[in-house]
């Protein structure tokens, strides 16, 4: 197995660890705000609180992409093409929708995963 293969789901983690770091470090005024609200419906209307409970469930979606991934190569000796798959099914739009922005990374990890299930699909 190929030594970049092996750092596929710590790009993944890195990923969620950005996500969450972002969530908490650039809009903690944010967190502050929806308490306040009464956490209930605390986001309603307010674009800076929605997008960051948004950046911090992206986080705990990729962290649970990048535990999983790391579980199949250990387990299986595999990546599933799958993650690719939903990587660049969240980059390209972002990306489209929103040219500056993290979803080129999540393209070229996705194509990582993509070439990593390829490569450790075949059978030696």
């Amino acid at each position: 197995m190929n030594t970049w293969v092996r750092w596929l789901p710590r790009l993944i983690i890195g990923l969620a660890v950005v996500h969450t770091v972002y969530a908490f470090a650039v809009m903690p005024g944010a967190w502050g705000d929806i308490l306040r609200a009464g956490v209930f419906n605390g986001v309603e209307g307010d674009a800076e609180r929605e997008a960051v409970l948004w950046f911090f469930f992206a986080g705990i979606g990729f962290f649970a992409v990048g535990t999983l991934t790391r579980w199949a190569l250990r387990t299986t000796g595999r990546v599933p093409r799958q993650v690719g798959g939903y990587l660049l099914l969240l980059g390209v739009p972002m990306s489209i929708i929103e040219p500056v922005s993290g979803g080129w990374a999540l393209i070229a990890v996705g194509v990582l995963a993509l070439v990593a299930a390829r490569r450790t699909g075949r059978v030696a």
